[in-house]
């Protein structure tokens, strides 16, 4: 007895076609927030210039800085993805100088902006940081907790407030320009935070000088 083989029909677009439309909506958000800022883009303009439905944007993103969000958590995340092979101090050094220099770019306007529109909205406030703030943040803890562990560090660090103090600096630099916002700015408080809690002292480049 042979048996007939029923065919399900596909719903919905082909995973090509998806994938492109995805592209395409993605580098529309980017290039608005070239010219706008978060608050003034809107998801009509983002379907106009990717040229889809706005139905199509709503079923993926419900809401205008959902989508802002996943365009930074795609495009600018890679860049600040978890160094291998570095010292628990060279991890943070490298995390701080990738940051600042992402937020020297294009997409520091863009954070601002998102942090701006959490202050309204708890649903945006809650998904900035579990998105975006909360894996980095998780990430070099772990760093500092593994040099604490290995000695690097000493015993009596606390992680989770080196964390704060320096990143809270840079985020702080960045919302409210109360200082340049450079790499030397990052060098600088790495060491001042790190500063004593050391298990061996360490000397700056500038202090093995004649």
């Amino acid at each position: 007895m042979t048996k007939s083989v029923r065919r399900v029909a596909r719903k919905g677009r082909p995973p090509s076609e998806a994938a492109a439309s995805h592209a395409a909506i993605m580098d529309a958000v980017y290039a608005l927030l070239q010219k706008q800022s978060v608050r003034d883009v809107t998801m009509e303009a983002v379907a106009k210039r990717a040229g889809v439905g706005k139905p199509t944007l709503y079923k993926w993103w419900p809401t205008k800085a959902t989508l802002v969000l996943a365009m930074l958590c795609e495009r600018m995340a890679p860049n600040l993805e978890k160094p291998v092979g570095l010292t628990a101090e060279e991890s943070l050094r490298l995390r701080v100088r990738r940051l600042i220099d992402a937020f020297n770019g294009p997409f520091g306007p863009i954070v601002a902006g998102l942090v701006a529109e959490g202050q309204s909205d708890p649903a945006i406030r809650q998904a900035f940081y579990d998105r975006w703030v909360s894996p980095r943040r998780t990430a070099t803890i772990d760093d500092l907790q593994r040099g604490k562990e290995t000695g690097e560090l000493r015993g009596k660090i606390e992680p989770e407030l080196l964390n704060d103090a320096i990143f809270g600096a840079i985020y702080y630099r960045l919302l409210l320009r109360s200082g340049p916002l450079t790499r030397r700015f990052g060098e600088k408080l790495v060491e001042q935070v790190l500063r004593g809690h050391r298990a061996r002292a360490r000397l700056m480049p500038s202090e093995t000088r004649d």
